[in-house]
């Protein structure tokens, strides 16, 4: 016969075997999504085009260009892998550090001749299973081991349409998530054990923040907080003021390796065209309203699916009639104090600052705040869930009486309220998994289908593309589209050179790209002009950045 110890020991393990399962389904469900993913963002293509460029993606004018010397741009040629040098090259012409690049890298690599999704795709998946376990250790920490909590925080984060959509869009935001998420842990670790010696913290700190300021500019605004917190907290003690000094120093030692490492940095924060806007929006009073509106309602629309503004009111409903718990025992409750003030410091000052300094491209925006939406579900589930427990002490205050006039126990109330608040939190996590089920997910571009395969049906058509110098990147956009066809002639819309190709010149039937403006329109005229034997153009399909024309 079983011991009632046994017993115990087994249902200690179920917790655990349910959250594995959770992770499992939002494995299963981030995958799913994945396969539908049909194309890419722009900037999508450029995590693919500066991590394996070859020789640069310089259209000619005038010119025939193979579709494989676009693909090769994208992927990894044989022979030309692990080049970490260029890669790094690369970045520093642009405004981003280079570290996702080198991981990016480093699979295509290891897949030679290949641009496929599922490199950076599994980049990402990877990621999203280690930021979904440092959010479970960050609940498990800071509530002392709560179940409840931490369920119901991994259920909400790891189905969460933002999440998920962040694992579709082939950039650094979830590998940022999962590193500003094990950076906090290290602070909330040491705060729990009140532990600050060399070995378990200030090495660690030092090598998280050369590694993570390494991924993303905004890595250096969520350490920031994270610093300012810890900083103050150590100084104020006149127990630990030196180790305060001494963890300034990891800090700024770390920030410095990543300077001395990466020196183009500087130039990317203080003078590049996004550091300057950056800037400038930061410090517009005016911008607050409509970024505000943006920026919230995503975290309605996608973060908390239609339970957000619910969620938060229960919250401020906690609060506002005392029922957050103080935990029994002062040292404990001022070390989780502690470790909820510096969530709170981080939470709200990342949200801030990149609220204030992102860019407002509509849904797309989601990306931008996720290294904080797993402490905003914590934050909300926490607050929620660990609720003051009045009657120990208060038997009459809680004491109610049914319809018959009976008095009921006097946990009863409370015993109501727990249930009422484990409802609306699996309410919360259904709503999560029928947004998904609709498909409220972004960077899905299942359009991209659509186009690849209209693309093969006129791969033996004359193809041309009128572009804009001064807006390369916008070729970008249409990249896996064109990689279908077997050659394209590129027209500059501002070049004066007379179209002599033969295979445009006696052209029956041709499809023209073009970007939109009157100089491309122009210059589509002088490809007609210039084929004696077409006459009229028709629109027959929009894209974003360009427009398609049959030429007969």
């Amino acid at each position: 016969m079983r011991s009632s110890e046994d017993v115990r020991n087994n249902r200690s393990y179920i917790p655990m075997i349910v959250m594995v399962v959770i992770i499992m389904l939002q494995v299963i469900a981030a995958f799913y999504f994945c396969t539908r993913k049909q194309g890419f963002h722009y900037d999508e293509y450029y995590s693919y085009y500066s991590s394996n460029v070859s020789e640069g993606l310089a259209p000619p004018d005038c010119k025939w260009m193979d579709s494989d010397s676009i693909l090769d741009e994208f992927r990894v040629r044989k022979g030309e892998g692990f080049n970490y040098g260029m890669v790094r090259l690369m970045q520093t012409y642009d405004v981003h550090p280079p570290i996702y690049y080198f991981v990016l890298h480093t699979v295509c690599s290891l897949t030679p001749g290949v641009f496929s999704k599922w490199q950076g795709l599994a980049v990402n998946l990877v990621f999203f299973v280690l930021a979904v376990i440092v959010l479970w250790m960050i609940s498990d920490i800071v509530s002392d081991g709560d179940r409840k909590i931490g369920i119901f925080t991994v259920a909400l984060f790891g189905f969460s349409p933002a999440i998920v959509s962040g694992v579709l869009f082939i950039r650094m935001y979830v590998m940022l998530t999962f590193m500003c998420q094990l950076y906090l842990y290290i602070h909330l670790r040491a705060l729990k054990k009140e532990s600050f010696d060399v070995k378990r913290f200030y090495i660690p700190v030092f090598i998280l923040t050369f590694i993570t300021a390494g991924i993303h500019y905004y890595a250096i605004v969520f350490m920031f907080f994270v610093a300012l917190y810890m900083f103050l907290h150590l100084l104020f003690d006149p127990d630990t003021r030196k180790k305060a000094i001494i963890y300034a120093l990891s800090v700024v030692l770390g920030l410095m390796a990543f300077l001395i490492t990466y020196p183009a940095a500087v130039s990317h924060i203080l003078h590049s065209y996004r550091g300057t806007e950056a800037r400038a929006a930061f410090f517009d009073v005016q911008n607050m309203v409509d970024r505000a509106g943006l920026f919230v309602g995503i975290l309605n629309e996608y973060l908390l699916h239609d339970t957000y503004y619910i969620l938060i009111l229960v919250v401020l409903l906690v609060y506002a009639t005392g029922r957050y718990k103080k935990v029994t025992g002062r040292a404990m409750g001022d070390r989780r104090d502690y470790m909820m003030r510096l969530i709170c410091v981080t939470m709200f000052g990342y949200f801030f600052v990149v609220y204030k300094t992102a860019l407002t491209n509509a849904e797309e925006a989601v990306r931008y705040e996720m290294p904080v939406y797993g402490l905003i579900i914590f934050f909300i589930v926490y607050v929620i869930l660990l609720q003051r427990d009045s009657t120990k002490g208060k038997a009459d205050a809680t004491a109610v009486t049914n319809s018959f006039g009976e008095e009921l126990s006097p946990g009863f109330f409370e015993k109501m309220m727990n249930a009422a608040k484990v409802t609306l939190l699996s309410a919360a996590v259904v709503l999560q998994i029928v947004a998904l089920y609709q498909g409220k997910v972004v960077f899905l571009y299942e359009q991209g289908r659509t186009s690849c395969e209209w693309a093969k049906e006129h791969r033996d058509d004359t193809i041309v593309y009128i572009y804009n110098p001064n807006n390369q990147w916008m070729i970008w956009d249409d990249s896996l589209e064109l990689m279908q066809y077997d050659r394209i002639f590129f027209v500059n819309m501002d070049g004066e050179d007379k179209i002599e190709d033969n295979d445009v010149t006696e052209a029956s039937h041709m499809y023209i790209y073009t970007v939109r403006g009157d100089r491309a329109m122009d210059r589509m005229d002088d490809i007609i002009k210039a084929n004696g034997s077409v006459h009229s153009a028709e629109k027959v399909r929009e894209l974003q950045y360009v427009d398609i024309y049959e030429i007969r």
